[in-house]
């Protein structure tokens, strides 16, 4: 019978006396400790924190949604909203919460204020003297026909009625230089965010060349220089990307629903009241309630960071123009969203807040 091994390590001495353990001293104590003290105590201090040696194997930097949120008094294991996505380096899983972390901290910076118009400084005079909310409503409308002519991006229409507002709250504008604006924040915006931008011609053209090309050209460098050249701002369009995904939206006419009820906004100057963040997940919101679906689901309400308060007060303002929409003089967003490429969502009922 074979011996065991205690046995056999009983029976046989060692060859030569093992080395003494090499000796550290202790930051804490000054005392010295060996080695294998230290390995013993880090093995103590990672037990103590509840685990064993799977404890080291795990992430340091756990993704928002596998933490644990509060509804109604109940806990709720959130879902990860983001496990499609863990292979696709496009969606930054691994940091996708803290950017969208930081653009909710950055939001109130690149947001124009919502009384622009009226403003009027110490004394007493406006900065928009020759223009109105009606003149910047029929401007939006007008870009967004252009938008769907030239066929770009989203991002391309919010950020440009973004440098449209921001430019409006800080320089005044004529109405005859309304539109150069108007064209000049589009073509910034295609530059940025398009990969094939209409060339300065094209939006000569589209004017109906009420504008030369150095007058857009002039006007481009104006606005770059006005607004610091900053270009990266949040819009409602981003954070409806991510909206979707926390509200479970996974069919497409749920997903153009929501986008038509946050385009309706740009032409109304009353939207500015509310910040993009905040419209983008009642436009989810709304879009839920319209399908019949839960539409305040704990991720939602979670990611987004607002009380379904607020949130259900912006709702009744997007159902509003939702209502108004068919029978509204300027009809580009209700059109473009009555046709069948965006599923006809305009022509659904508007939700009951």
């Amino acid at each position: 019978m074979p011996a065991s091994p205690a046995s056999t390590t009983a029976r046989c001495a060692p060859l030569a006396p093992p080395p003494p353990p090499a000796l550290r001293t202790s930051p804490e104590t000054g005392r010295s400790r060996t080695v294998p003290e230290r390995k013993q105590a880090r093995l103590r201090s990672v037990r103590g924190l509840g685990g064993h040696s799977q404890v080291a194997s795990e992430s340091l930097s756990r993704s928002m949604s596998n933490t644990l949120g509060t509804r109604s008094g109940a806990h709720h294991a959130l879902p990860d909203i983001d496990r499609a996505d863990a292979r696709n380096p496009q969606c930054v899983p691994e940091y996708v919460n803290d950017i969208y972390a930081y653009w909710r901290k950055v939001e109130p910076l690149y947001r124009p204020s919502p009384h622009y118009m009226t403003h009027q400084d110490s004394n007493g005079k406006k900065l928009q003297q020759d223009i109105n909310e009606k003149m910047r409503a029929i401007l939006i409308d007008w870009l967004v026909e252009v938008h769907l002519k030239f066929k770009l991006l989203p991002e391309t229409l919010f950020l440009t009625v973004n440098l449209i507002d921001r430019f409006l709250a800080k320089k005044p504008v004529t109405r005859k230089n309304l539109q150069l604006v108007g064209v000049s924040a589009m073509l910034i915006a295609s530059k940025y965010e398009e990969i094939w931008a209409p060339e300065v011609k094209d939006f000569v053209y589209i004017s109906d060349k009420a504008y030369t090309r150095d007058q857009i050209l002039a006007m481009e460098k104006y606005m770059l220089n006005a607004l610091k050249f900053k270009m990266t701002v949040p819009t409602p369009y981003h954070f409806l990307q991510r909206w979707k995904k926390a509200g479970g939206v996974v069919d497409r006419t749920t997903e153009q629903l929501a986008h038509f009820l946050v385009e309706i906004t740009l032409p109304d100057y009353t939207a500015l009241q509310y910040t993009g963040s905040l419209v983008a997940t009642a436009a989810v919101y709304t879009a839920l309630r319209i399908r019949g679906k839960d539409c305040w689901p704990v991720a939602l309400a979670k990611h987004s960071g607002y009380r379904e308060e607020e949130v259900r007060a912006c709702a009744k303002y997007l159902c509003e123009l939702h209502r108004k929409a068919p029978k509204a003089s300027l009809m580009a967003v209700h059109k473009k969203y009555s046709s069948s490429k965006f599923l006809e969502v305009a022509k659904l009922p508007a939700a009951d807040l």
